[in-house]
């Protein structure tokens, strides 16, 4: 495991010794009392360390034997950890995809906060690319709705509709003012290859 607090929960210090992690009440949850050698501990957990090499940064801070995995679990148990190197293949494979995955970084910090076990929000996400939605109509609603289904990482998203675009089908995120005259269908479409341009 390369464990990582969840990145969507904020921290802060809600006294000398007691971290919260998360700022709303729904996700909020406290740690204490934590010293500063345990607070410097807690920025090493950005899931690039596994457990062994956890363990030896805690020896080098002069942490007691055995405090690095006992923090690790804890915070486990709380659900504040994730790991985004254990899941899927699927999820592996988005994962080497870089420039897909940092344009859905918002998505995947949101998932971590609805899923308790380790890489459960990468996997979910990586899910997604196995969908394959057809959004029927391509106006204002559908040609904007097609492209946020592309661009939160939906595999297939195909658009259907006929007739050309008409000044009032252009919309901010769907059919841009220059589609006015092309055919609806493939103006979307283009909409949607838009919204995520490295598929």
């Amino acid at each position: 495991m390369h464990p990582m607090v969840k990145p969507a929960l904020r921290r802060g210090w809600r006294d000398l010794g007691t971290v919260q992690f998360g700022m709303t009440p729904a996700h909020a949850i406290t740690l204490g009392p934590v010293d500063l050698a345990t607070a410097s501990f807690l920025e090493l957990l950005d899931g690039t360390r596994d457990a062994p090499l956890l363990r030896e940064e805690a020896r080098r801070m002069d942490l007691p034997d055995g405090h690095a995995d006992r923090l690790v679990r804890r915070l486990g148990r709380a659900g504040l950890l994730d790991d985004t190197r254990d899941c899927s293949p699927a999820a592996t494979a988005l994962r080497e995809r870089g420039e897909a995955l940092e344009r859905l970084r918002p998505d995947l910090a949101s998932l971590s906060l609805t899923t308790a076990e380790p890489g459960g929000a990468l996997t979910r996400l990586a899910a997604r690319r196995a969908l394959r939605v057809r959004v029927l109509g391509a106006g204002r609603v559908g040609s904007v709705l097609a492209a946020l289904l592309s661009g939160a990482g939906v595999g297939e998203v195909d658009v259907r509709d006929v007739g050309r675009v008409q000044p009032w089908d252009v919309a901010p995120g769907g059919l841009p003012a220059e589609a006015v005259g092309e055919r609806r269908d493939e103006a979307a479409r283009a909409a949607v290859r838009r919204a995520a341009p490295e598929r």
